[in-house]
């Protein structure tokens, strides 16, 4: 328990001026030993703070220093090894945690607390309105914590393609970026998902509310709509470089100059897993902003918000609108974006936004077409007509797709959540909610071939209608 009290109220001088010690080259900049000294100080840091049972927290200044070599770092080496030493003790020493995350023998029941040491150190400056000089984020050589313009002009940085970079020095630019991203993402999940959950466990709104997530997207140094955007179309570009037909041609163009040395060899083997880690912190991001999203709606629900709290348009309707706008991305995105309980939320509110509504009178005639689960999206394709409605809004292939990742995030659900999903007191309770789910898909499909006999179905959708046709049959 003793790891998790983060940067204790008497600050261990001697530990920071014995490791800060090494660190005395940095003055002396035409020193040939800056590079081992650094390494140095990192593995001091870690010896000290993770490597025994009960570490001593390293202090603001250490952290600062250790950033530091992280954004200034001109080797792959330096730059891997602060990344990994500041996750590390961001783990072991976290600067917001539930009570019960650390002492296991508190009787369930209880209600944990929700601990935050305010006084630790950040990466970012989010409580300032004040610019810094935020373009040298996106190129190095930034001391300063990061504000939320910075930080935007970092993300929109990813949106460089690793394809077609022939010198090593932008290689390295480019994997520090991705790096610093990640560690930023990192910072911004350890701190949100606490707060979240205390959220979800105990209404406490305020908490949440003065989350790092929360108080960067509501910063006047940035436009949020921007941000969110941003996040979407950085997902789907980075899906889309990674994807065979873009990212073969320019590994094997570049891989016999890489292997020239060991440090280019270094670059181009590490370059595509770092790529793979930045899709997935973008994708991180871009959920914890929805389920900020749902939490600020239930809070709402809840009365617990109050006018300061601002408005914003939420990240699924944003998502929603540039997926309308540019249906090649329809694709991309959902391959990307993996969480399928979310990923059937955009589903769901996809489709019934631009399904076109049938008359009041006839919705209250037919109540059997109840569509307040997540999955009620299916009664858009009860008839033909309705069916032709959404195809001719939404496009065909489009609406395959859809379907087919539905179907897919479904199966995906543990079967206890996939009830709660899918929980509708007009069906009946003991059939199986995938079963439901895969007639749904094949009459879903079916409609679509009734609306247009000269559809093609896509090879997703195939492989959709194959494995709803195989769970009916071991189901039968």
């Amino acid at each position: 328990m003793e790891k998790f009290r983060r940067r204790a109220t008497t600050t261990n001088r001697g530990l920071e001026e014995n490791t800060m010690a090494i660190l005395e080259s940095f003055c002396a900049h035409d020193s040939s030993h800056v590079h081992d000294d650094r390494l140095a100080f990192l593995e001091a840091v870690r010896f000290a703070s993770i490597v025994p049972e009960n570490g001593t927290p390293p202090t603001n200044k250490m952290m600062e220093a250790i950033f530091e070599i992280m954004m200034e770092a001109k080797s792959l080496e330096l730059i891997v090894a602060s990344y990994q030493l500041l996750c590390e003790l961001e783990k072991h020493f976290p600067r917001v945690y539930l009570s019960n995350e650390v002492d296991k023998e508190a009787p369930s029941s209880k209600s944990a607390d929700l601990i935050v040491f305010e006084e630790a150190w950040l990466p970012f400056a989010v409580g300032s309105d004040v610019a810094s000089s935020d373009r040298n984020v996106a190129s190095k050589g930034f001391k300063e914590p990061i504000s939320p313009s910075g930080f935007k002009l970092l993300l929109e940085s990813l949106n460089e393609e690793a394809e077609g970079i022939e010198s090593s020095e932008t290689k390295l630019e480019l994997l520090a970026k991705m790096y610093l991203f990640q560690y930023l993402v990192y910072i911004f999940e350890a701190d949100f998902l606490p707060r979240n959950r205390d959220f979800q466990e105990n209404s406490n709104w305020i908490s949440l509310k003065d989350s790092l997530l929360n108080k960067f997207l509501g910063s006047r140094q940035i436009n949020y709509k921007d941000v969110a955007k941003d996040t979407f179309f950085v997902l789907c570009n980075l899906f889309l470089a990674r994807t065979p037909t873009n990212s073969n041609s320019g590994t094997t163009k570049s891989s016999s100059d890489d292997m020239r040395n060991n440090n280019d060899s270094a670059l181009a083997l590490s370059l595509p897993e770092v790529e793979k880690c930045t899709l997935k912190a973008v994708e991180k991001l871009l959920k914890m902003m929805i389920n900020l999203d749902l939490s600020k709606k239930k809070a709402d629900v809840q009365s617990l918000t109050t006018r300061a709290d601002g408005v914003r348009t939420p990240m699924i309707e944003l998502i929603m609108d540039e997926l309308f706008y540019d249906k090649d991305l329809l694709s991309p995105f959902l391959q990307a974006f993996d969480d399928p309980r979310l990923k059937l939320e955009i589903v769901s509110q996809y489709i019934h936004k631009y399904n076109v509504k049938p008359s009041t009178r006839k919705r209250k005639l037919d109540d059997s077409q109840d569509d307040t689960a997540v999955i009620g999206f299916f009664n858009c394709f009860l008839n033909s007509t309705s069916t032709k409605a959404i195809v001719k809004k939404v496009g065909a292939e489009a609406v395959q797709v859809m379907l087919a990742h539905a179907l897919q995030a479904c199966m995906s659900i543990p079967k206890e959540q996939l009830h709660e999903v899918t929980s509708d007191s007009k069906n009946d309770a003991r059939r199986s909610p995938l079963v439901n789910i895969c007639n749904n898909i094949i009459s879903a499909f079916t409609k679509l071939r009734e609306t247009d006999e000269h559809l093609q179905i896509l090879p997703i959708g195939k492989e959709a209608l194959f494995t709803a046709a195989s769970v009916l049959s071991t189901k039968s």
